[in-house]
């Protein structure tokens, strides 16, 4: 199923689907308890990680609504240690025990991942099913090395976003400015009889609001600016392509 790439990245099974693993993806699983009731209860358990090796690297407490008592909610570092062995004994030793993780297929007991606050989105955002930079053999694009290495760029853009940081300005080429043109003279002349009145109604905002002409490019943090403001959207950039459970996870939090 893989190809092969130009990146330094292992691929890896993920909800069922082949996908690239991103550089700085979370390597983590993260599980919510409720201790059995007793003195030092939370010291006792906090050893089984210790006694199995494992590094936590967030950890706090809440009211449980569960159960009687208080719940805690671990960030359990997955790639070191013995992680299943940890989770079992915190299992035995629990009233409540719920494992929170993207791998949930595999797990019955897995309640699967989704992100609680936008900032999370940055947790998947790169979790693709494959890479912008990549071109199927029969792509026009294919053997032309100053194509790849173009659409290579933009990928890398989208692949170290970060939410909340500005999207980077792109700076394109005559040439590209050249294609542009073309395609933006031809589309408009037929919008009037081809496409649909909503987009008929909207595509004169963008002109005004985000440059849109056929002398120039707009860039995606001035779309995304004037999206925000009359309709609460954003835009990110990504990548790849998005599973659908991704791409619309994004859009819950109007992404």
């Amino acid at each position: 199923m893989a190809e092969n790439v130009d990146m330094e990245v292992e691929p890896t099974i993920m909800d069922g689907q082949f996908i690239k693993e991103a550089k700085d993806a979370a390597k983590s699983v993260n599980i919510i308890f409720s201790l059995n009731e007793a003195v030092g209860a939370l010291a006792e358990s906090l050893k089984i990680f210790k006694k199995h090796q494992v590094n936590l690297l967030h950890i706090e407490s809440r009211s449980s609504i569960k159960v009687p008592g208080y719940e805690f909610m671990v960030e359990v570092d997955s790639t070191a240690g013995d992680i299943e062995g940890a989770l079992e004994n915190i299992k035995q030793e629990s009233s409540y025990f719920q494992i929170i993780t993207r791998n949930y297929k595999d797990n019955a007991e897995a309640v699967p991942w989704f992100p609680r606050k936008i900032q999370d989105l940055d947790k998947f955002a790169n979790q693709i099913l494959s890479y912008g930079s990549e071109l199927d053999s029969d792509h026009p694009g294919f053997t032309d090395q100053v194509y790849r290495a173009r659409r290579k760029e933009f990928a890398d853009i989208a692949f170290h976003y970060k939410h909340g940081t500005p999207i980077p300005h792109v700076s394109y080429t005559e040439q590209e400015k050249g294609v542009w043109k073309v395609v933006f003279n031809n589309l408009t002349r037929l919008y009037k009889t081809h496409a649909c009145y909503e987009h008929n109604h909207v595509f004169p905002l963008l002109e005004e609001n985000c440059g849109y002409s056929a002398d120039e490019i707009p860039q995606l943090q001035t779309v995304s600016d004037f999206l925000k403001s009359v309709t609460g959207f954003q835009l990110r950039p990504v990548a790849g392509l998005l599973s659908s459970r991704d791409f619309l996870a994004g859009l819950a939090f109007r992404v």
